[in-house]
């Protein structure tokens, strides 16, 4: 989880994450679901170009990338909702983001943590623990950590989460 600038270290972690399963090394992780949180589209269009080479570059499908732009649902009037309603259906037609071109599942709003965690645990039953890593500010690594907490109360993988605020 990436939370406005924070993304930056994770930009060339998921490149070599890339690079290195097209060469067929071995990686510890099957699956890679980077979350970046940003406020508006135009502080993510400098990663775009990344995303875009990751994206490329991932013959394995190991990275799936959620972008959620937070500034949209502040201000969800009709036009927001009109561009939430255009991109919900670009993405299904086109299996693009109308907003970035990219692969990349664009939401609007910030990211409820407990259910995504909860369908990586129907998406891979077989995991007993899976490694949470986020890099922002405080209050979002507050959730992410509250949100690994509340899952680890259930009988399921146990979610260890490490963190950096900036």
């Amino acid at each position: 989880v990436g939370g406005g600038i924070g993304v930056t270290p994770f930009s060339s972690i998921l490149k070599d994450l890339v690079f290195k399963s097209s060469i067929f090394n071995k990686i510890v992780c099957k699956k890679v679901y980077f979350i970046w949180v940003t406020r508006t589209q135009r502080q993510f269009e400098w990663m775009a170009d990344i995303i875009r080479e990751v994206e490329e570059n991932d013959r394995n499908d190991l990275v799936s990338v959620h972008i959620y732009i937070t500034q949209l649902a502040e201000k969800f009037d009709l036009r927001t909702t009109m561009l939430y309603i255009c991109e919900r259906h670009f993405q299904k037609v086109s299996n693009r983001s109308l907003f970035t071109g990219l692969r990349s599942i664009t939401h609007f709003g910030r990211p409820q943590f407990i259910p995504f965690f909860n369908s990586l645990q129907e998406v891979h039953p077989e995991v007993g623990k899976i490694g949470v890593f986020s890099c922002g500010p405080p209050g979002l690594t507050k959730n992410v950590e509250k949100a690994c907490q509340q899952i680890n109360k259930q009988d399921q993988a146990h979610f260890v989460h490490h963190y950096e605020n900036f």
